[in-house]
């Protein structure tokens, strides 16, 4: 696979390129044209063989591309982009630029980058790497609250270095060391004693759910959530580097999986939960609650607007913090709905919650996810306006209802 320096310099080997038109061709990125060239920027700024001509970047003659690039890390929230150069020993300066269209938390995980979660595994096998926060939490490193891009860039940078320095112990040094430490193949577990088979696990949706694993009795014995369930559940049928208790357990007693979607990763966490509580008499799952999570800054009062399992409908979450979390099914129409702010007006003025492990479940969520959710102020003077845009569906654009 092409390194990120080996893209940039293909891409501009047949002649010079704009930054936009690099981080579309050579990095894959794609958003706002101010966005994308910033990161191609970054990513040129500091290579020896490229060079600034005006509004383009182009080759620079007689310069060798280094043999071991830099990692270049990426994180945007709701109005910023943050990118900083990482050479394995050190934080790079953060460059911050300006984009207001930008709507979604993410780590881009650029061509040629190491994949973060695959390198954690492989240092330190059976522990729960599913986010950079996770593993810095995992790792007990200090790193940011994670609200901002800053933050969450500082996390991913303290846990790439703690990666690093496991890495060197045994012997893997350098970018590509460790890409290819991170990359290698594990084997997946025969199919034979279960009662599916590899096309059932290839076409389970890609959307959030839970899942329910049989035995040969037909009695369930182990729940789960999943943010994406095609992924979570083939997780299972890799084999560990290092099998622990658990995943052996599940393996051996396993026979059929049930499943159901959900509308937003939060919907599966609660649902999770209550399948946990009503079944657990059967169950080897000893989660009972949240994940301990370092705190977040959540507003008091929210009403979070996130995908139903029916496309024609929004959950509508109205949110009192540390005293009530309810759910509003509304059905997307064109005048909106009637009664649905007075609803809304009538928790608030009364919130109550009365199961304090939900509430917990759901904040933990909603504090992790509060910068790329739609949120009303549910004390704003045009709720009845605001909550009927979004039940006309207008909150969501084109491909954005999941």
């Amino acid at each position: 696979m092409p390194t990120l320096d080996e893209r940039l310099k293909a891409a501009l080997s047949a002649g010079p390129k704009s930054s936009a038109a690099l981080a579309r061709e050579a990095l894959g990125l794609s958003g706002p044209e101010a966005i994308v060239a910033k990161v191609a920027d970054a990513a040129l700024a500091k290579l020896a063989w490229a060079e600034r001509d005006g509004g383009f970047w182009r080759l620079r003659a007689a310069v060798p591309a280094p043999a071991d690039g830099p990692v270049l890390l990426v994180v945007t929230d709701a109005d910023r982009a943050a990118a900083a150069e990482w050479d394995g020993t050190r934080l790079g300066e953060i460059e911050t630029s300006i984009s207001p269209g930008a709507r979604a938390v993410a780590f881009d995980a650029l061509p040629g980058a190491l994949p973060l979660r695959s390198l954690c595994r492989a240092l330190d096998p059976g522990r729960a790497f599913t986010t950079a926060s996770r593993a810095a939490e995992e790792w007990r490193l200090p790193h940011g609250a994670g609200d901002d891009a800053a933050g969450a860039l500082h996390t991913l940078a303290a846990v790439w270095e703690h990666a690093r320095e496991l890495a060197s112990e045994r012997d893997f040094r350098g970018f590509d060391a460790l890409r290819e430490l991170a990359e290698r193949p594990r084997p997946r577990l025969d199919l034979a004693p279960y009662r599916f088979d590899a096309e059932f696990l290839a076409t389970l949706p890609e959307i959030p759910g839970t899942y329910r694993f049989l035995d040969a009795g037909g009695a369930v014995f182990y729940v789960g959530k999943a943010r994406n369930l095609r992924n979570r559940v083939n997780s299972y049928f890799i084999v560990p580097r290092q099998p622990d208790e658990k995943w052996l357990t599940i393996t051996k007693r396993l026979r059929e999986i049930e499943f159901a979607i959900a509308g937003s990763e939060l919907e599966a966490l609660l649902e999770e939960h209550r399948l946990i509580r009503e079944l657990r008499g059967g169950l080897i799952n000893v989660q009972a609650g949240a994940h301990p999570r370092p705190p977040r800054r959540l507003p008091d009062r929210s009403i979070f607007i996130l995908p139903a399992v029916d496309d024609n409908r929004a959950a509508v979450w109205l949110h009192c913090r540390g005293a009530g979390l309810r759910r509003l099914d509304l059905r997307l129409a064109p005048r909106g709905v009637k009664g649905a702010a007075d609803a809304a007006r009538g928790f608030f003025n009364a919130a109550r919650q009365t199961d304090a492990a939900e509430l917990a479940i759901g904040e933990a969520w909603l504090g992790d996810n509060l910068n790329r959710l739609a949120r009303i102020d549910p004390d704003r003077p045009d709720l009845d306006a605001a909550l009927a845009a979004v039940l006309r569906g207008d909150a969501f654009g084109e491909g954005e209802r999941r």
